[in-house]
């Protein structure tokens, strides 16, 4: 479609109106387009293998696989830059009256379109931008209420909710609270008025994001982030089913950060939600394998595989003896950093009747060879000759649906499992639980 530009505020006017709504940052000033995964699903850290996929740090230090997953933004990025228009079919388009909504609108996209002060003092671009999201909250709150009741202006009113929750958005993640109680109550608001509607989904989705970021970046230190995105992510794909992209993304994002973080009750309701809502979707096959791991606690565990040496290792070969099943990888820090410390902790035990099977997700066998000469490791592993088998494609980490490394898991003598964790910190008392005190 070609719109034949009468001046660039009419390029705009275009951009802000003939588009469906959602529109991505532009100029340094962008909302969540894509929840950042969360965070919890986003590497930092990559370092490739030759067949298994790639390893990265995840939000909580731990190993994860690299997971592509079906793009979820907001709406078309850039769509500010009348550059990006495509030339089709010519459409007229006039000027608005000065103070219309659709004028007001038009003032929005011009003020996000200005440049940020050229200057390297933080705080000053910090306050400029708070400034500019202030102004287009204000304009948008406006716009807002001139066209809330009005049928006709459903299109204007949902660019205008964009827009409000967009700068709200950014001005909590600058720390503003009074902004974080608007985000709140602005959803609850356009919930209100028409529950299935797109200014009750796109508000939704912006607070559902913030609470994304806030476990992403304080998820260390409060947790109760972790919880409240994954509520957020449930409610989202309970009041928006048909949002698809959206939702899955929501609910996988935040179930692998709750996963990672060790909050197992959490993690499996986010899991069964994305299973039970979107069954055929590829992050719901992945929270199968999920669950089977994470409901394992109490359950007897099947796990074998071949070893480098050409044998075959099982639990079942360790009948009536307590077992640690560790998941590592050379190229996974969190494991390597404190590998002295964990072998340590592994030997004192394997001398109380302990047996050790490893898992080892490396591509490179020979890596493995020479860090297990380097760092003394003797337990037995299973890992599999076929390149296509190593890594993230190795099938007990596919079959338990493991996404991070290191963890270990305590088996007691009957063969159920007692305890997983991924903190090597928590790993000797992991261990005592499988022993009686002693005297």
């Amino acid at each position: 479609m070609k719109i034949e530009r009468h001046g660039r505020t009419t390029a705009l006017l275009a951009l802000a109106l003939g588009v469906s709504l959602g529109i991505s940052g532009c100029g340094g000033d962008s909302a969540p387009a894509e929840s950042a995964s969360t965070g919890a699903t986003t590497p930092s850290e990559l370092a490739s293998g030759d067949a298994g996929g790639s390893l990265g740090t995840n939000a909580a230090g731990n190993t994860a696989p690299k997971i592509d997953l079906p793009a979820a933004s907001i709406g078309s990025p850039d769509l500010d830059d009348p550059e990006d228009l495509a030339d089709n079919d010519a459409i007229e388009i006039k000027r608005p009256e000065e103070g219309t909504p659709e004028w007001t609108i038009l003032e929005i996209t011009k003020l996000r379109l200005q440049p940020f002060p050229e200057t390297d003092d933080v705080n000053q671009l910090r306050q400029a931008r708070r400034e500019r999201n202030q102004k287009i909250a204000k304009l948008a709150h406006d716009v807002i209420a001139l066209t809330h009741e009005n049928p006709d202006k459903e299109q204007v009113f949902n660019v205008a909710v964009h827009r409000l929750m967009e700068a709200t958005w950014q001005l909590a993640m600058q720390g503003d609270n009074e902004a974080v109680t608007s985000l709140y109550d602005y959803a609850a608001s356009f919930h209100g008025r028409s529950p299935k509607s797109k200014a009750a989904a796109d508000s939704h989705w912006f607070l559902a994001s913030f609470a994304n970021e806030n476990a992403v970046q304080h998820g260390d230190t409060e947790p109760r982030w972790i919880s409240e995105f994954a509520r957020q992510a449930r409610l989202f794909a309970e009041r928006f089913e048909g949002d698809q992209q959206r939702a899955i993304k929501l609910l996988n994002d935040a179930a692998q950060t709750c996963d990672s973080y060790g909050i197992r009750d959490e993690a499996i309701q986010c899991y069964a939600a994305l299973r039970q809502k979107y069954p055929e979707s590829g992050p719901a096959q992945q929270a199968v394998a999920a669950l089977r791991r994470l409901e394992l606690p109490g359950k007897a565990l099947d796990l074998g595989g071949p070893t480098m040496d050409g044998g075959f290792l099982s639990i079942a070969d360790f009948n009536a003896s307590p077992v640690l099943v560790v998941f590592w990888s050379t190229q996974a820090k969190p494991f390597v950093d404190r590998s002295a410390e964990i072998i340590s902790i592994v030997s004192k035990f394997e001398k109380r009747g302990l047996q050790v099977i490893g898992v080892n997700l490396d591509t490179d066998e020979s890596a493995v060879d020479a860090f297990k000469e380097k760092s003394g490791l003797t337990w037995q592993n299973i890992f599999h000759a076929a390149p296509s088998r190593r890594g993230w494609e190795h099938p007990v980490a596919t079959y338990y649906g493991v996404t991070t490394i290191p963890q270990f898991w305590t088996v007691d003598v009957k063969g159920q499992v007692v305890g997983m964790t991924s903190d090597s910190a928590n790993l000797e008392a992991e261990l005592e639980r499988l022993f009686p005190p002693e005297k």
